[in-house]
């Protein structure tokens, strides 16, 4: 799929669960992107990057929505000695955890299914600045590789003798003596790849020749109209209802 699709149906998919106020069809859209996510064969990573964030996330909102803030309607819905879950609380719990949710999977679906040279061609060739579609690009690959150069910095200061294990002082003083060559590997990165972009004539004007070619078939265009129409649908039976 075209990358620019999954972007257009990724934000309209969040702005969609968002507008509407019935649980049901976030609930349903969550589904669907947990199916996309097994066709796509990506469901090891995206379901533990999703577990991650959606667990302590779900319990802490159930905390304060469910329990600890005071509900408009008094109607309790579990009761365990003298913690009350509050239904309204409950249910207003219950749509925000499914709009996050469908949220996080459409984006990690398409971080994890989009290849960082098509998205950079497809977002030029849809006319995004060159400058804008790299900095989008690089914000996406950033956190993976400060994470595997940290752990190969961390790894090869253990190899050194370097307890990481230890209390809580030692980890501290481990942690500091990461940061050092973490923020210098950084940036020499930053610096080569600059120099390789202006080597390839990042800035140049007039038109390209890209290596590859990102298909945009009719179907995909309609897709993406479909979905700006889902949008202003659900703004118009928000107002509506």
């Amino acid at each position: 799929m075209n990358p620019v699709t999954e972007i257009v149906l990724a934000t309209c998919l969040s702005l969609v669960v968002f507008i509407v106020s019935d649980y049901q069809i976030p609930f349903v859209l969550a589904l669907v992107l947990l199916g996309l996510v097994f066709v796509a064969r990506v469901h090891g990573l995206v379901l533990k990057l999703y577990g991650a964030v959606a667990v302590p996330f779900a319990f802490f909102l159930l905390l304060i929505q469910g329990i600890l803030l005071k509900p408009t309607d008094p109607t309790a819905l579990y009761t365990f000695g003298s913690i009350t879950v509050w239904q309204s609380g409950f249910e207003q719990a219950r749509l925000i955890f499914l709009r996050i949710s469908v949220l996080i999977l459409a984006f990690l679906l398409f971080a994890t299914t989009a290849q960082p040279q098509r998205m950079r061609i497809a977002l030029m060739e849809k006319g995004v600045p060159s400058k804008l579609a790299y900095v989008f690009i690089a914000s996406l690959q950033i956190i993976p590789e400060i994470r595997d150069r940290a752990g190969a910095i961390s790894e090869a200061q253990q190899a050194r003798g370097l307890d990481t294990t230890a209390d809580v002082r030692t980890r501290l003083s481990s942690i500091v003596a990461l940061l050092a060559p973490l923020l210098i590997s950084t940036l020499i990165v930053a610096n080569t790849r600059a120099l390789a972009l202006n080597a390839r004539g990042f800035q140049a004007k007039g038109p390209r020749t890209y290596l590859y070619e990102v298909s945009d078939p009719t179907g995909e265009r309609v897709l993406r109209y479909l979905g700006g129409v889902a949008v202003i649908a659900a703004i118009a039976w928000r107002l509506l209802t």
